[in-house]
């Protein structure tokens, strides 16, 4: 697998006493929620340059997203002014500067490049130092931190070539604006100070000057915390590597004794970042040696998981906190959450019998092939790495691996693992894990829809439907008995329309049996989402003599408050902590705020963290509303066509199903504050 990184490299040489050195570099172009953007704004005539008088809160960032908040400031000098994060939130950061006076482009007929861009009111203002060295101080950063640092240079037309000095801890850089040279966007012109520090208390100097006399320029500047800061203390030895991860890259250590030897020798295993401090020890630190850190974009080598104790782990014993999203919609068609069918009919089973009658089965199942790529693609896996998620959950159905007319051993599909070796494949590729989740046994374990055929409840007392079943569960744990992305087998999804408790342990039971005789060493997944939905429903695992499996429960509170939503979930997490003795780890498998606002979904979040469960929000993506809607982290920006699957042609349905592709019609739900 092919990694994208970037290197920092230091090293120690040990002397009495300890050692502590901090060195950081940052990833060109990433941005983060602490992002600070300024635009320095002089008071203008109305639609040039802001409101008279300012400041303005216009423009758009250039490594930011469209629609970032730019402070504007008004006149030659200020102090103590109140910046804001570029989501539009308060900054604890101030900010004081000097200036020669400001200047707007458009009060004196000048123009920037810019028109009808994001960038023209960024660039249209700009403060300048009429011949003397001006300063710009931020007060309330992070004592004695690192810094991603971009500053902006003039974008007027005519002062094309003027180069202004920038001098930053000490390091002066120059940038010339010509806008093609050290462009972020087409014209505009910027320098990097990855590494600016802020001194213990906190503060931080940008001086900006031309040269002599000759006037330089500052149109704004943006400033966030460095995406990964490293500091070592070392002493005797060891030598303690510690470093902020963030979510969405992977950090590993490497050593060198001698910086000509060829190769790096990775200390420990990559790490997942989780916006905290991460630490790698080197219990063999020698006198003299060079270390560095490599961030990647792309996740690790995926290894097999396995459980100890309360923890998910992997080969090596480090625990893995899986974190991510249900797949939903994508194999089973839910109509309340996808674009199924506008024409009323109810499930996947009704879907797909329309199709074969009105088309035959070739051409059903190459509409269904258009539906099944279209909702889910590398778009949207990617946007999952992005999102700092490892896992994912994949709602499967029996009707995804057997005819629809024939559920024996002949009527199974050739082309049953074409879709879901693909989301695997994939997954592991981005350092992400699949749970591959029964949504519906042969039969039905339960009347509804998501069983991908609703009014069906046959499996408890049908041993045909049991049998067909533990066939199906044979072929999926043997053509994956080898594969380390997946997470484990979820047995079978919200058995809560059973006989009885026992009828759904007798269940679990027999399909856990035909599973390990085909895959030993995979995680097995068992859920008591039935009755209490809660640990109550299940036994202990001694019980039944069950290894290396997780508890799965789902948390649910349709129609009630925060209050209530946030009580659930204390539940969910004093639930867990009254069955460590068990030694099982707890997994919320789906779980849902519906809407109750980011708060709500952060609190859910860190209560689930904090006692270490794991969990997937259901779901990535759903249609059940426009945004802000609570059900998807990406939910329509607007309402493509839905076909009406009774009706409609074969190439109508294909073309209306295309046009849910999430890069075409949906958008990140920041109600949602994943």
């Amino acid at each position: 697998m092919k990694l994208s990184f970037i290197s920092l490299c230091f090293r120690f040489k040990l002397l009495s006493g300890f050692v502590a050195v901090a060195i950081a570099m940052a990833l060109p172009g990433l941005v983060g929620a602490q992002l600070i953007d300024v635009n320095f704004t002089q008071n203008s005539s109305a639609g040039q340059g802001g409101p008279n008088p300012g400041p303005t809160m216009s423009g758009a960032a250039v490594l930011g997203a469209a629609g970032d908040q730019w402070n504007g400031i008004g006149g030659s000098s200020g102090t103590g002014i109140a910046l804001k994060y570029a989501n539009g939130s308060s900054a604890p950061v101030n900010l004081s500067f000097t200036a020669g006076g400001g200047f707007n482009v458009y009060d004196y007929s000048g123009s920037t490049p810019f028109t009808g861009t994001p960038w023209n009111a960024l660039m249209e203002t700009y403060l300048y130092n009429s011949g003397v060295p001006q300063t710009i101080s931020l007060s309330g950063l992070v004592p004695n931190s690192i810094y991603n640092l971009v500053v902006y240079n003039a974008a007027n037309s005519s002062a094309t070539g003027r180069t202004t000095y920038f001098t930053v801890n000490g390091s002066t850089q120059g940038s010339a604006w010509t806008g093609t040279n050290n462009t972020l966007a087409a014209g505009v012109d910027y320098l990097e100070f990855p590494t600016a520090w802020s001194d213990g208390s906190g503060n931080l100097v940008i001086t900006y000057t031309g040269n002599g006399t000759a006037e330089g320029d500052i149109d704004g500047f943006q400033i966030q915390a460095s995406p990964l800061s490293v500091s070592a203390v070392g002493g005797g030895t060891n030598i303690a590597i510690s470093f902020t991860g963030f979510s969405g890259f992977y950090y590993q250590v490497q050593y060198k004794n001698d910086l000509t030897a060829p190769a790096w020798t990775p200390l420990g295993n990559p790490l997942p970042g989780n916006n905290s401090l991460l630490t790698v020890n080197d219990l063999s630190a020698q006198s003299t040696r060079f270390y560095r850190v490599q961030m990647s974009t792309n996740g690790p080598a995926i290894t097999l998981l396995h459980t100890s104790g309360t923890n998910v782990v992997n080969t090596a014993g480090a625990v893995v906190e899986l974190r991510g999203l249900n797949l939903g919609g994508w194999f089973i068609m839910e109509p309340w959450m996808c674009p199924a069918d506008s024409g009323g009919l109810p499930d996947t089973y009704s879907i797909i019998s329309e199709l074969d009658s009105r088309f035959g089965v070739t051409v059903e199942q190459a509409l269904i092939r258009i539906y099944q790529t279209s909702w889910i693609t590398t778009d949207d896996l990617n946007n999952i790495t992005n999102g700092g998620f490892n896992l994912v959950r994949v709602p499967v159905w029996w009707g995804n691996f057997y005819s629809i007319t024939n559920t024996t051993s002949s009527g199974w599909r050739s082309d049953a693992f074409s879709e879901l070796d693909w989301v695997v494949t994939n997954c592991a590729a981005r350092g992400i894990y699949v749970v591959i989740d029964m949504h519906g046994v042969v039969g039905g374990q339960s009347t509804s829809d998501d069983t991908g055929e609703q009014n069906v409840n046959a499996y408890w007392t049908n041993t045909v439907d049991q049998s067909e079943t533990a066939y199906m569960w044979t072929q999926i744990a043997s053509h994956y008995a080898t594969n380390t992305a997946v997470a484990g087998y979820d047995l079978i999804n919200e058995p809560y329309q059973a006989p009885s408790n026992s009828t759904v342990w007798t269940a679990y039971n027999n399909l856990y049996h035909t599973v390990r005789a085909a895959d030993a060493n995979h995680t097995i997944i068992i859920e008591g989402t039935f009755g209490n939905w809660d640990w109550s429903m299940l036994p202990a695992p001694s019980v039944y003599g069950w290894t290396n499996i997780v508890y799965s429960m789902h948390e649910y509170q349709f129609g009630d408050d925060t209050a209530q939503v946030e009580a659930g979930l204390d539940n969910q997490a004093v639930d867990f902590n009254n069955h460590l003795s068990w030694n099982v780890p707890d997994y919320i498998g789906e779980w849902n705020d519906m809407g109750n606002g980011a708060a709500c979904y952060d609190y859910s979040i860190s209560d689930y963290n904090n006692v270490g469960i794991n969990w997937t929000m259901w779901a990535y993506k759903a249609t059940s509303g426009l945004l802000p809607n609570g059900w998807g982290w990406y939910d329509p920006t607007y309402w493509p066509t839905t076909p009406n699957v009774s009706t409609d042609s074969a190439a109508t349905i294909s073309n209306d199903w295309q046009q849910w592709k999430t890069t075409n019609s949906f958008g990140i739900n920041a109600a949602v504050g994943l």
